[in-house]
């Protein structure tokens, strides 16, 4: 009864380095911008990305500064740029939408895949 309380602990910081459900086959590659580690998931034929922040900082930084590195994050991994006004989501987890064209090898995504969003159907 003792250690119900240490794994109840252990599954839910489990939970916090979990891609999203919509990306569950997505892979992703680890990157170092500043001082921060992001993962940045993606998938072969959908044109999201989502990143998250993975190590603990305390004070939180700065919002702006995060979601820079983000981006920048996502164009070292993915060679694509964010569509503009995708990008949603806080200093821990972003969401978007990527823009090939114009790149070397640019994926052929399947339309219609990527919804960034946070508030689904209210959000109008």
């Amino acid at each position: 009864m003792r250690q119900l309380p240490i794994l109840v602990s252990v599954l839910l910081l489990s939970g916090c380095a979990a891609d999203s459900p919509g990306l569950a086959a997505a892979r992703y590659a680890s990157v170092d911008v500043g001082e921060n580690s992001y993962r940045v998931y993606t998938e072969e034929t959908r044109d999201c990305v989502e990143v998250h922040r993975i190590n603990p900082v305390f004070p939180p930084p700065s919002r702006r500064l995060v979601l820079i590195e983000m981006e920048t994050a996502v164009v070292q991994v993915t060679g694509c740029r964010l569509e503009r006004g995708s990008f949603v989501g806080d200093q821990a987890i972003t969401k978007g939408r990527l823009d090939c064209t114009g790149s070397e090898g640019a994926p052929r995504w399947v339309e219609g895949t990527c919804k960034t969003r946070p508030w689904g159907r209210w959000s109008r």
